[in-house]
């Protein structure tokens, strides 16, 4: 029986997590409804040539804070343009705020502005006073939250009798805690000896930042959430001897998931002294063997997430590098540096780039098989990515508000041409024609299943 679908695409090369297969994909009403060689184009409304062209399921960004010079629909915007089709904000209450009122002021505006589906995660700067409101938060329909170990000195920190606190609440109700791990304590003394007075220098951040002390906030996190039984996803994992403790768990069992990122994977710190405050980020972009640690864990399954940790922020790089914020633009770089660097050059199977970028985001934070498949019956939601398309990424054509990326000069190969969501266009010949609004608001952790 011919189908009449709203859109076939023709010729592609389908890679999913689960292999990768020549073949059609017919979509009717926002789903997908037939995949195979050869599907009949006889009914369909519009057909696509792909030839020679992979078909991704769409890119899912986990790790988004639209909270800096580029907002919730700016944020949507730019990922679009590198193939991301959903996305997870981080909303903030900072201090003096009312954790419900943040999540709740950002699903709104996400409703009204995203032009990609979005879920939501909070995120808390004062934690005695946003912990205890965590239930009344998921009622929303968010369901995980985030939690600092560093940045004593701007009064962030979560200390461990919040933390195991909120990790008790969040156990009893199947929800998740993220925390940014890094012994804080430690981070402001070594801050105050390297990069303060007359000898302070950007070239000793990263001194400022070891591993150890990732490492050691990473091991403290899983053992708290060990005692009352929490999930925890570990976010931007910068280094071989922090994937420790994220092993030893994994190998007893816990619920323990972490992401990197591609800034952790393609760069390296000496990018300090060359960008100097534009390449400040927390944790900082540590060495090649660290690179080399986290594109093997990303093989093994240690790692089970590349997600952007894209943080827009103006800087002055003439001014003083202790108080430039952390952070850079990463969303829109996302799919093609890990593309270039995990399969181009060897680190990554196709499938499992898929698996990083697409299929296990949605498992962790319950969006699966809806989001992150090629399967009948999952939405529509797919990015046409052409591996022969050469590209220098510059900061002239990417769209970012923030005027400037580390990957200045980077020449990739293998972009994105076109993708859709739920079957609608969203990149469309290098332009964005998805509407603001068009995004729909996603429940997080429904259907949380085992990353692969």
């Amino acid at each position: 029986m011919d189908m009449a679908f709203d859109i076939l695409l023709k010729g592609g090369i389908v890679v999913a997590g689960t292999g990768i297969s020549k073949a059609d994909v017919g979509v009717k009403n926002g789903s997908i409804v037939a995949l195979g060689p050869d599907l009949s184009a006889e009914h369909a409304r519009e057909v696509l040539d792909v030839t020679g062209k992979y078909i991704f399921p769409g890119i899912i960004d986990v790790h988004v804070h639209p909270v800096y010079l580029d907002d919730v629909e700016a944020s949507s915007r730019v990922a679009a343009y590198g193939g991301t089709t959903t996305l997870l904000h981080f909303a903030y209450a900072r201090t003096g705020e009312s954790l419900y009122e943040q999540v709740e002021k950002m699903l709104l505006d996400g409703q009204r502005r995203s032009l990609l589906d979005f879920g939501l995660h909070g995120g808390m700067f004062e934690a005695p006073r946003q912990v205890p409101e965590i239930p009344k938060v998921m009622e929303l329909g968010v369901r995980t939250f985030k939690f600092f170990l560093t940045y004593l000195k701007q009064g962030w920190y979560t200390d461990d009798y919040q933390l195991i606190k909120a990790m008790d609440i969040l156990a009893e109700r199947s929800g998740m805690a993220i925390v940014h791990c890094e012994n804080g304590g430690a981070i402001d003394y070594l801050e105050d000896k390297y990069l303060k007075g007359p000898n302070a220098s950007a070239r000793f951040f990263n001194a400022s930042r070891p591993a150890a002390l990732e490492e050691e906030g990473i091991f403290r996190t899983i053992r708290l959430a060990e005692v009352v039984g929490c999930k925890v996803y570990i976010p931007h994992v910068t280094a071989e001897r922090a994937l420790r403790p994220i092993r030893m768990a994994q190998q007893e069992g816990l619920p323990v998931y972490a992401e990197t990122c591609p800034q952790y994977l393609n760069l390296t710190q000496d990018i300090i002294e060359t960008r100097g405050a534009l390449a400040k980020i927390g944790p900082p972009i540590r060495s090649a063997s660290d690179n080399e640690a986290l594109w093997a864990a990303l093989r093994d399954g240690t790692l089970s997430v590349v997600a952007s940790d894209h943080a827009p922020k103006a800087k002055d790089v003439n001014g003083d590098f202790l108080v430039q914020g952390f952070g850079s633009p990463q969303i829109e770089t996302l799919l093609p540096m890990t593309y270039l660097g995990g399969v181009n050059a060897g680190h990554l199977s196709l499938v499992r780039l898929v698996q990083v970028l697409c299929e296990n985001p949605a498992r962790i934070f319950g969006l699966f098989p809806r989001k992150g498949s090629i399967t009948v019956g999952a939405d529509a939601d797919l990015v046409v990515f052409d591996p022969n398309r050469e590209f220098t990424i510059r900061a002239e054509n990417q769209h970012s508000n923030v005027g400037y990326t580390l990957f200045e000069g980077r020449s990739v190969l293998g972009w994105p041409e076109m993708s859709f969501q739920r079957g609608k266009r969203v990149l469309w010949n290098g332009e964005i024609v998805a509407e603001p609004g068009q995004g729909q608001f996603l429940p997080t952790l429904e259907n949380c299943s085992e990353p692969v």
